[in-house]
């Protein structure tokens, strides 16, 4: 998938599209200052220098317990065009979480400002528009840029809840193939944090479904 991507990401430079994906936060430890400069810097994909630290030495602290931990994923498509998608079955948000739900780590998605919307008014929510230089504009953001299942020309950003890696060293009761209760403790190597190596994967879905999009709407180059 990562292999696709690769190539998925070099087609969409052509229409000056740029997928960016980073750790948002590990456990309840969340990045602040992003730079994304950061981000392929520290091992763990973290764009806020400082945080990066923390989160490493949080993951680490898990790991000498036997244990895992969960954490956030942000992935960002800048730049995108104001037309892709559709309103029911090519609709852009449903496209990319299934691809996005392939992941077996994935727990949950949000676009936008995501679940916080169960708070909110319309009045609120609603991302208001407004015109620029004969460019329409939006003062927010808050639906992640699909709207109706098409795109309205702002980044795309998605937050993928990463869940802990289920394979860990701690004695855990499970039953045995005759029904019996027991326990297991899982021997070997196993990542105790699985958002950095979500990343790239992230990316490349995202990449691979936008230029499904671009080839939907006409837009690839013969």
């Amino acid at each position: 998938m990562v292999a696709a991507g690769a190539v998925a990401k070099r087609i969409l430079r052509d229409y000056n599209i740029k997928i960016i994906g980073y750790t948002k936060a590990v456990g309840e430890i969340e990045a602040e200052n992003i730079d994304f400069d950061e981000i392929e810097k520290n091992p763990v994909r973290c764009p806020d220098k400082e945080k990066a630290i923390v989160m490493y030495n949080k993951i680490l602290e898990v790991k000498s317990e036997g244990d895992s931990i969960g954490g956030l994923v942000e992935v960002i498509a800048k730049d995108v065009p104001a037309d892709l998608g559709g309103p029911r079955f090519e609709n852009l948000r449903g496209e990319l979480s299934k691809a996005f739900h392939s992941m077996g780590a994935i727990t949950a998605i949000e676009y936008g400002i995501g679940a916080k919307t169960r708070y909110m008014k319309g009045s609120e929510f609603n991302d208001q528009m407004y015109s620029e230089a004969g460019t329409i504009k939006f003062y927010s953001n808050n639906s992640g840029v699909i709207q109706g299942g098409i795109t309205n020309g702002q980044d795309i950003k998605a937050e993928l809840t990463i869940r802990p890696t289920p394979s860990i060293l701690k004695e855990q009761k499970t039953v045995d193939i005759h029904g019996n209760n027991t326990t297991i403790k899982v021997e070997g190597r196993h990542d105790p944090c699985l958002c950095p190596r979500a990343v790239p994967v992230a990316e490349a879905l995202m990449a691979i479904i936008l230029v499904d999009q671009l080839k939907q709407n006409n837009y690839l180059k013969k």
